[in-house]
């Protein structure tokens, strides 16, 4: 993965103050200026105060200048964009929005009303003037097990007075088994809209798209994404592509954009790995060989397309494995539940299931199905054991191979020659497949060649990281301000750590890495 984490001449502190958690901001390009909005609280969870500051740079993000302080009660994750008139607009809640005509220097507040939903888009203006943006919120407050919360709603509104009143116009997305939400709009080259939503499940399922062909009327069932993570900001840039950054939650943490096209974005799920150290794993003529010697070594790790709804759906992982060495943690296949290997046997996560032996220095062929709550280990060609699993669950539904746990004890010495991944999904008459040998390239190879990692985060907590909004520059390059925990750091602090930064990138910098 092409990655400027290291890249400090990329890179600026917008602002970073001890005992102040800065969070969630967003960035326009106007008259010559880059300005930011983002949030000051004293912690993530529940804080006491969010303040609403903005900051300006005329020297495109090098430096910023005086902090403006907007007079608001309470704020929460601002959006910000430029209007046709030349004037800038803000929401900061679904109860304030805030007008500048001097590029974020004085802002006008003024009430608006008519939302139940909350974490509002950048509103988008319509050819016939009226306003368009969408939010959401959690119906009801009773979680259900396939995704340990209450499930959400994705709602259009429209306003035809310039966002004082507000009316709802369609749900884009309510799915019983996807947590989506925080939705980003966008309108295609094509004139149709685009919402790109966060999937909150926790489980490696990737963000969501919908379309609609009249103007928010009416949406698409939600259509699975290469890009797995958290609060999107999508848009057009001048060259007709789309550009999204966001908060990464595939097994390698950070801030990340992606740059393509519609299709491309649509194209649905990819696989997405972890393995921060180079030199633990290399594609040998018998296959991948991940080899980390000591008991707290980075883990590798790779999640697959996990199974959205249990209940009816049906799965078969397969693997080619040797496992010369593992510690604890080092070396498992995951359906159901985890299945560690070690080089005499496989022993699945469960209190009555039992080790089934293996031949030690030798290829097997591992394959486990899936269905009606029940996972069924073959080895070989030769059915060995079938264990229970909670059909309606979210444990249930990830999908992986590698390092079961990503914490310690990932000592491995293991050569993946292939693995194979099919599952069925009858309620979303979806079906997948997937298929890997080490002589096409790592498994997450189509990651490594078309995500960008602006700023890797991997040791801070989610919430710590990740928020984003992006500007183009007059050069075609672009601007990203984010809020990164910079979990290295002796004094961070989970949940209480946070400032803003900046990352400037260019289109040429989505160029294919080497496979690391």
């Amino acid at each position: 993965m092409p990655t400027l984490t290291d890249r400090a001449d990329r890179h600026v502190v917008i602002d970073r103050r001890e005992g102040e958690y800065l969070c969630f901001p967003d960035v326009v390009f106007s008259d010559e200026r880059l300005i930011v909005a983002y949030n000051a609280a004293e912690q993530h969870v529940t804080p006491s105060r969010r303040d609403l500051l903005v900051r300006a740079s005329r020297d495109l993000g090098q430096t910023w200048g005086d902090i403006v302080r907007v007079d608001v009660r309470r704020s929460h994750c601002p959006r910000l964009n430029k209007l046709p008139d030349g004037s800038l607009h803000m929401t900061s809640s679904n109860v304030f929005q805030h007008f500048s005509k001097d590029n974020g220097q004085t802002w006008d507040t003024r009430k608006m009303t008519g939302f139940a939903h909350d974490m509002l888009d950048r509103v988008i203006v319509l050819d016939d003037g009226s306003w368009l943006t969408t939010g959401h919120l959690h119906r009801g407050t009773e979680p259900h097990p396939a995704i340990r919360q209450a499930p959400t709603e994705q709602m259009v509104y429209r306003s035809d007075d310039q966002g004082e009143h507000w009316l709802t116009v369609s749900v884009i997305a309510r799915e019983r088994n996807l947590v989506l939400c925080e939705a980003s709009l966008v309108r295609l080259p094509d004139g149709r809209l685009l919402a790109l939503l966060r999937e909150n499940s926790f489980i490696y399922e990737p963000m969501y798209a919908c379309l609609s062909e009249d103007e928010g009327a009416t949406w698409s069932d939600p259509i699975p994404t290469p890009l797995i993570g958290h609060r999107p900001t999508v848009g057009l840039t001048s060259q007709g592509l789309l550009l999204v950054t966001y908060r990464n939650v595939a097994p390698d943490m950070g801030t990340c954009a992606w740059l393509g096209t519609p299709e491309e974005l649509l194209g649905g799920f990819r696989v997405q790995g972890r393995h921060e150290a180079p030199a633990d794993l290399a594609l040998t003529d018998e296959g991948l060989r991940i080899h980390n010697k000591e008991d707290t070594a980075p883990p590798v790790r790779y999640v697959l397309r996990p199974l959205t709804d249990p209940r009816s759906a049906t799965a078969t992982l397969e693997a080619e494995v040797r496992v010369d060495m593992a510690g604890d943690n080092g070396c498992g296949l995951r359906l159901g539940t985890w299945w560690r290997i070690f080089p005499d046997r496989i022993v699945p996560d469960t209190e009555d299931g039992g080790a089934i032996p293996l031949a030690p220095g030798r290829f097997h062929t591992l394959r486990l199905d899936y269905a009606h709550g029940q996972v069924a280990l073959s080895v070989d060609g030769e059915e060995r054991l079938a264990i229970e699993v909670e059909e309606d669950c979210a444990e249930t539904r990830a999908i992986l191979f590698g390092a079961p746990y990503p914490f310690k004890d990932n000592d491995v010495d293991a050569t993946w020659r292939r693995v194979s991944l099919s599952t069925r999904e009858p309620r979303l008459q979806r079906s997948y497949a997937w298929s890997w040998h080490a002589g096409q390239g790592m498994p997450d190879q189509w990651a490594l060649d078309n995500i960008l990692e602006l700023k890797n985060d991997r040791h801070a907590a989610a919430p710590d990281f990740g928020y984003s909004g992006w500007a183009e520059l007059p050069d075609g390059s672009f601007f990203c301000a984010y809020h990164h925990g910079d979990g290295t750091d002796p004094e961070y602090s989970p949940l209480f750590t946070s400032h803003i930064m900046g990352t400037r990138f260019r289109p040429a910098d989505f160029e294919p890495s080497l496979g690391s």
